[in-house]
């Protein structure tokens, strides 16, 4: 009788204490991978400060909290592993009717990365928790099924993604698109290639799936200014993402901003992001290759060689002094299909008693001709509201190139009473540009760095004349070499 009351309470306990340990895996997204990674690899997962981070970010994805989450991290960071099979193993846990889909540049990975996940759910010690079972005809590494009615499709980035869907109509957490390094490094200095993932958003990604805020995770390394994640942190998706950046070194100083992202803030030390596995040295040696070190491992992306302006030359400014006057400058695009240039719209202000000039605001999006009307007449409305004050000038005119689409924006400004002025571009971006740069290298204009657009401004303007678009760099020229003329020679410089 003792022996059975025993057994009893020990049956009780451990018991209890699975069911303790079953809620700790459901709940924290560590816990989960910290467990299940041993059961498949047979070895400890080796956690470092940026784990718990990322972890921190997938509980919020399963809490509903975040819809749209981008993570920037160096390759061999164990992204994979935590945020495509330990994720969605931990997701069917929690519902075996979701639905995931997976997304990466290498067919090879993600049909790695299926089998891993079926090997997770069938394990015994994952049965020992939730009763998942996979349906008989599961075999496929590209799609597989549970009798519950979830599953799983993996796919590479470029291939068809057909008659299936990313989460479900019903309430709660029911999947997600996982995206996994959609470029490949190789294919980064190619435009074309990187169009045609960047297109892939409008195209397939956001039509499979099956609610608008079924959740999206992108994880990647940073390969160009213009791979995927500078595409939607520049508002491609038109979504706002949540964005968690973790560069191989962490610094202290200014966080690149992007129009369409907000930052996760991580919290963690200075100093190496993962000191095990890549230390001070280690870093330095990676460094003698800066544009890939920025990269691939800083995730602050640059153009290679050749920029026409300086990083140097981009000073800051918090508060605007007295100002003689501003003026409003625009480039408007000819065409408004994704793959064409964007209107910009820019407010520029002359120091008063110095020879500085500031950039006060822009405006930049992609609009049929009667919404670009109405954009810069409300931009107009916006800046000559200030009047005629002596702290900000008087807002003299909006100038334009007369050419396609600016001239008919010009004839309708006209008629609204607006003081429009008519630029004649009769030379190159390039020579003209360079009739800025002397205005530039000796400090005499000013950026305000603080401003959620700024830095996909900056990252245009340090990537001309190589870059995708220089929509933002036009009217810059205009307004530089305009207020704040030629400047000295370039000789004088040196």
């Amino acid at each position: 009788m003792q022996s059975s009351i025993t057994t009893l309470i020990e049956t009780d306990h451990g018991s209890a204490l699975r069911a303790l340990d079953r809620l700790a895996y459901e709940q924290d997204q560590l816990e989960f991978t910290q467990r299940f990674f041993a059961v498949r690899e047979g070895t400890p997962f080796i956690t470092a400060p940026h784990h718990r981070v990322i972890a921190r970010a997938l509980d919020d994805v399963f809490a509903g909290k975040i819809t749209r989450l981008l993570i920037n991290i160096p390759p061999g960071f164990t992204k994979t592993q935590m945020c495509v099979v330990d994720f969605v193993a931990r997701g069917l846990a929690l519902n075996p009717r979701a639905r995931f889909i997976h997304a990466s540049y290498s067919e090879s990975l993600v049909g790695e990365n299926s089998m891993a996940i079926k090997d997770t759910v069938q394990a015994p010690e994952y049965q020992a928790y939730w009763d998942v079972s996979l349906r008989p005809d599961a075999k496929s590494k590209g799609l597989w099924k549970t009798r519950a009615g979830g599953g799983f499709l993996a796919r590479p980035a470029g291939g068809a993604i057909t008659g299936f869907r990313a989460g479900r109509m019903e309430a709660g957490f029911t999947g997600a698109l996982i995206i996994d390094d959609p470029l490949k490094p190789d294919d980064a200095e190619r435009i074309i290639a990187r169009g045609k993932v960047n297109q892939r958003w409008d195209s397939t990604f956001k039509s499979r799936l099956a609610r608008e805020d079924i959740p999206v995770i992108v994880i990647m390394q940073r390969l160009h200014r213009d791979d995927f994640s500078g595409f939607l942190l520049r508002g491609g998706s038109g979504d706002i993402w949540d964005h968690l950046r973790l560069p191989v070194m962490l610094e202290p100083g200014r966080r690149p901003r992007y129009s369409h992202a907000r930052a996760i803030k991580h919290g963690l030390p200075k100093g190496p992001l993962w000191p095990d596995k890549l230390g001070l040295a280690d870093i330095e040696k990676l460094r003698h290759d800066r544009y890939s070190f920025d990269a691939q491992y800083m995730q602050r992306p640059s153009t290679r060689g050749g920029s026409l302006f300086k990083a140097k030359w981009l000073h800051d400014y918090d508060v605007l002094p007295d100002l003689e006057y501003r003026k409003i400058f625009v480039d408007t695009a000819q065409k408004t299909g994704q793959e064409h240039d964007y209107s910009v719209l820019q407010c520029w202000g002359k120091e008063h008693a110095g020879p500085n000039v500031y950039l006060i605001d822009q405006v930049k999006g992609k609009w049929e001709e009667p919404d670009l009307i109405n954009i810069a007449r409300k931009f107009w409305e916006k800046h000559s509201g200030y009047g005629h004050s002596v702290r900000v000038g008087h807002l003299r005119s909006m100038a334009i190139e007369d050419k396609v689409s600016g001239t008919s924006l010009i004839q309708f400004l006209k008629r609204d009473s607006i003081p429009v002025e008519a630029i004649k571009r009769g030379r190159d971006k390039i020579t003209r540009a360079r009739d800025a740069t002397p205005s530039m290298a000796c400090g005499y204009v000013r950026f305000p760095k603080s401003e959620a657009w700024y830095a996909d401004f900056e990252a245009e303007l340090l990537a001309f004349p190589k870059g995708a678009h220089d929509d933002q760099v036009d009217p810059a020229i205009d307004a530089i070499t305009q207020m704040c003329g030629s400047g000295k020679s370039m000789l004088d410089l040196y």
